[in-house]
């Protein structure tokens, strides 16, 4: 005869944006706000990486894409770093927004295909080479 088991499972719920990226990427999160697929598309993408250490998805993708702003990122939720706003000027700001589009496309697109992403790093270099 089978045991019934039961699992207990903790789940957190990553805000879409806030954080140290705090609403300065206005159509890389009207993107992320307009439909789940590009959250979705982006847990299967990060599958391997830990959101759950991120205040939120934005911060994640950003952080994640462009590593020299993570340890920021955590000196920030210490209330050791200043957010975003005010470290980038306008025409960053602009680029990382149009780059982050771009990610949130790629990432997209790879779900809806169900094409393998054996690391992040793979992600990161398609992404890459789509902005350059």
């Amino acid at each position: 005869m089978m045991g019934l088991g039961l699992r207990v499972a903790q789940v957190q719920a990553l805000s879409l944006a806030g954080g140290m990226s705090d609403s300065i990427f206005p159509c890389a999160e009207r993107l992320l706000f307009s439909s789940g697929d590009y959250q979705h598309a982006l847990e299967y993408v990060g599958r391997r990486k830990d959101m759950g250490r991120y205040e939120s998805v934005m911060d994640f993708l950003f952080c994640e894409l462009y590593p020299v702003w993570r340890s920021r990122c955590f000196r920030f939720y210490l209330g050791r770093e200043r957010p975003l706003r005010d470290r980038l000027s306008k025409e960053a700001v602009a680029l990382y927004d149009q780059q982050l589009v771009v990610a949130l496309e790629v990432a997209k697109a790879l779900w809806a295909q169900d094409l393998p992403v054996k690391k992040w790093g793979h992600y990161q270099e398609l992404v890459q080479s789509l902005v350059a």
